[in-house]
């Protein structure tokens, strides 16, 4: 028996997800796409995208179309709280079914999005802070078990510039674990002669793509790979 495909959770920043929705002040277009948040990065607005499927904000089998949930969220702003709380409780069924809120533990709630959702690891974590925090904006009642998790998960002060340098090892987890939220997503890395580490990860399918889409995709895998080639052959000489 083949079992359902699990949905990735959204596990974005909550706050970037609400203030996304400033982007319709103008007006909700009849069809969604990633060039609504320019100012954001293309990995964010991907990652907004996919929330939006997710609550049902857009329908994904008819071009990404705005749907009234959205309609909802952008007009009513006052209400919005009261309005994520249904969609958290429609989309999160799994997750409360058999769950009370005020006394569910953190491990509870980890095993519950272990069951539901293809999200692991460092994702996990944070997919599972985008559903506090917005259980929290939704005003739902929470133990303090789970409470506590929100106050540790406040960022922190920082104490100076210092940069903190990724082994290869973390750099290639990091970039495996974008590309394993994306079904269908391929995923190349060069080594650099300095140490660093460049990735390419693509999941748009290039059938689809406009002209323009294509012409820059492949001059980009064409310079990875001559870099790669010319890397290569004075390391056999």
């Amino acid at each position: 028996m083949i079992e359902p495909t699990k949905r990735v959770a959204p596990y974005l920043p909550f706050a970037t997800f609400i203030s996304s929705l400033d982007a319709f002040s103008q007006g909700v277009p009849p069809k969604l796409d990633r060039t609504l948040w320019r100012s954001q990065s293309g990995f964010l607005q991907g990652l907004i995208m996919n929330a939006y499927r997710f609550f049902g904000l857009v329908e994904e089998t008819e071009g990404d179309a705005a749907t009234e949930y959205l309609l909802e969220l952008v007009k009513n702003r006052e209400q919005r709280p009261g309005i994520m709380r249904a969609l958290i409780e429609a989309q999160y069924v799994d997750v409360l079914f058999g769950h009370d809120l005020t006394k569910m533990t953190m491990k509870m709630l980890e095993q519950a999005f272990d069951e539901n959702f293809s999200v692991t690891g460092a994702t996990k974590q944070k997919a599972i802070t985008f559903f506090l925090k917005a259980a929290k904006f939704s005003e739902m009642p929470m133990s303090h078990f789970l409470s506590s998790q929100l106050r540790n998960a406040a960022p922190r002060k920082k104490r100076g510039t210092k940069r903190v340098e990724l082994t290869g090892d973390e750099e290639e987890e990091i970039i495996s674990d974008i590309a394993t939220q994306s079904p269908g997503a391929v995923c190349h890395s060069v080594r650099l002669k300095s140490g660093g580490l460049v990735s390419v990860t693509i999941t748009a399918n290039p059938f689809s793509m406009p002209a323009q889409d294509r012409e820059f995709v492949f001059s980009m895998i064409d310079m990875v790979q001559k870099y790669e080639a010319a890397t290569n052959q004075k390391e056999e000489k």
